[in-house]
């Protein structure tokens, strides 16, 4: 068994990795509010919601249960969506 503190340093490598992934996905997020903008679209799409979900849900490879992925994914879509509010509120401002 490994020490608890190279655990703990393989999981703020993982961190770092989740928080480059969320960079990532912020960014694109960024380009589809402009979309979505452009396109006269709804920011929020729960129908996409649920498909993500259901993917996630099918596949999941994790030892999370289901409902704790379903949270963890709810979550990110809630920052996403607040992420599109905030820009179109500094655009209409």
């Amino acid at each position: 068994m490994m020490p608890l503190d190279q655990l703990r340093s393989q999981i703020d490598t993982i961190d770092e990795q989740l928080l480059s992934l969320l960079k990532q996905r912020s960014q694109v997020i960024d380009t589809i509010s402009d979309i979505k903008g452009e396109l006269g679209l709804p920011l929020h799409c729960p129908e996409r919601e649920r498909q993500i979900i259901n993917s996630i849900c099918s596949r999941n490879p994790t030892l999370y249960h289901q409902l704790d992925l379903i949270c963890i994914f709810r979550a990110i879509f809630n920052a996403s969506l607040n992420l599109q509010l905030l820009k179109n509120t500094k655009q209409a401002g």
